[in-house]
């Protein structure tokens, strides 16, 4: 089965040692600056900062956090949320 994603190890997560799973989880604290700079969390900190500001609404906002968490899928939930 070929992933597009990072092979972290060879072994199921259970057979791993405490020393390779915290090295592990090591690893993954240490990218997470990274992650929280996105496009994506940007997204989400705007809606959050607007919805708090009484600019958007809780549903909008709502719609925003699974478009952007779910991609297309989550853009055509919406759109037919909204049909209905």
């Amino acid at each position: 089965m070929k992933s597009d994603g990072i092979q972290i190890s060879d072994k199921p997560t259970w057979q791993l040692t405490f020393k390779e799973l915290f090295k592990i989880l090591g690893k993954r604290i240490l990218s997470l600056p990274s992650k929280m700079l996105g496009f994506k969390p940007f997204c989400l900190y705007a809606a959050t900062w607007l919805l708090i500001n009484d600019h958007i609404r809780d549903w909008i906002w709502f719609c925003i956090v699974v478009i952007v968490l779910f991609g297309i899928v989550g853009l055509k939930v919406v759109s037919r949320w909204r049909e209905h």
